[in-house]
């Protein structure tokens, strides 16, 4: 679908929750304590719900940690855990206020429930687990702790030795 078909109102509705999303994690980013009070006044002006919020805000997430995997995977990160948890790292580092946002409502079952189906779909995918938080990486997965090698992995560096 082009965005000439798309109706104006769609369009519209499209970008001002963008907007309101930016604005929310702009205001947790440089105040970390505002967070309560402008999820409040995000629901209230634009998301209705704090589930529609939370959905949009994951959904933000997602879309930026999959496309930075993309070159992960091109460089041989499949089933490299410590390379996953640095992309995830670095997304948290990119999205500050969208990390503490998600992390503030991890218990959420909107939250439980994208993250899982995100977690079960990258685990099928790129052989890893993702974190199961969203500002940090856990410290005893950031310690070197590295997975046994994939079969992929396993048979290119299999090639290359012969």
């Amino acid at each position: 679908m082009t965005t000439s078909t798309i109706d104006r109102s769609a369009w519209e509705h499209t970008t001002s929750r963008q907007r309101a999303l930016h604005a929310l994690t702009t205001t947790i980013t440089n105040d970390p304590t505002a967070l309560q009070d402008a999820v409040r006044r995000a629901r209230s002006e634009t998301f209705g719900s704090l589930d529609s919020l939370l959905h949009e805000a994951h959904a933000v997430w997602m879309r930026t940690f999959d496309a930075r995997l993309d070159a992960v995977l091109e460089h041989g990160g499949y089933g490299d855990q410590a390379a996953i948890d640095t992309l995830w790292a670095g997304v948290s580092r990119t999205l500050p206020g969208l990390a503490l946002l998600l992390d503030t409502y991890a218990s959420h079952p909107t939250v439980v429930q994208a993250h899982a189906l995100h977690a079960r779909r990258t685990r099928r995918t790129v052989g890893v687990d993702l974190p199961s938080t969203w500002a940090t990486v856990p410290a005893e997965r950031r310690r070197g702790r590295r997975p046994a090698c994939s079969g992929l992995r396993r048979a290119r560096a299999l090639l290359i030795a012969h």
